[in-house]
């Protein structure tokens, strides 16, 4: 399993890392999501290219960042929302691979889908503190 510093450090080579130099966990984390939508756009954007060397390395980032995110799962305090969270990132890693073995943008629809929602749900976490 990757930790947490290898799935920031994922996002960081996609993305500006001055945000994060003060930012709390939670800002990291919805930095993690929006840094995986970039980077699932350029996937996609890869396989309509059919640059297909840029689309792995995308894919690799995109399983860093989301075993990053799942790292950032406090399993003992998170109870059966960090189980749905684990089950939801892994989900969207079997996803990504099975999309990228066939070369298919519309395979990656539910991974946009779900990691959309969540991030969404980050951002409404972060509005209420």
């Amino acid at each position: 399993m990757l930790d947490f510093a290898q799935g920031y450090q994922a996002y960081q080579n996609t993305s500006v890392n001055v945000k994060a130099s003060g930012a709390d966990i939670h800002s990291l984390v919805l930095m993690l999501f929006d840094g995986f939508l970039d980077e699932l756009a350029r996937v996609e954007g890869h396989i309509e290219a059919k640059r297909y060397d840029k689309k792995a390395q995308g894919i690799e980032k995109l399983l860093k960042i989301l075993g990053g995110l799942d790292a950032s799962l406090d399993q003992e305090k998170g109870g059966e929302v960090a189980v749905n969270m684990h089950l939801l990132y892994e989900f969207c890693g079997q996803e990504i691979l099975k999309a990228s073995l066939k070369n298919s943008v519309e395979m990656l629809a539910p991974v946009r889908a779900v990691m959309t929602d969540l991030q969404q749900g980050w951002q409404g976490l972060l509005a209420r503190s």
